[in-house]
């Protein structure tokens, strides 16, 4: 038998309560890498599938409960991990008689967070 640390991932500390409920609203691209660092802090997250209204992408809405004192740690994991990027768009020129596309770029990406409090927590 080895005597070193397991390399599995700890269960979170389920002895606080949850304070703050986060929403995060991030690309598809970076949802993966979100998951896993937000994991690796101990933070739990659940992933619901969404769509942009922006360009029509494929979002991710994270569900991120918060016990005191973890809510700076969460914003920065997903500020590391949520990049921007940027994509490109059609749009006729101006002024021009016959519709000629241009590319137009878009900055996309990063993520929308929204934290609330908790007033009430109940495991059924």
């Amino acid at each position: 038998m080895s005597s070193e640390p397991s390399s599995e991932s700890k269960p979170p500390d389920t002895t606080q309560t949850v304070v703050r409920l986060m929403f995060a609203i991030v690309q598809a691209q970076d949802v993966y890498k979100a998951l896993r660092a937000l994991e690796g802090a101990g933070i739990p997250a659940n992933a619901l599938s969404s769509t942009g209204g922006f360009l029509g992408q494929r979002n991710v809405t994270l569900m991120i409960g918060l016990r005191e004192g973890q809510e700076t740690l969460a914003v920065e994991l997903i500020h590391e991990n949520c990049r921007q990027r940027v994509e490109y768009v059609s749009t006729p020129l101006e002024g021009a008689p016959l519709p000629i596309p241009i590319a137009t770029p878009i900055t996309v990406g990063g993520a929308t967070v929204f934290t609330l409090p908790i007033e009430r927590y109940e495991e059924v």
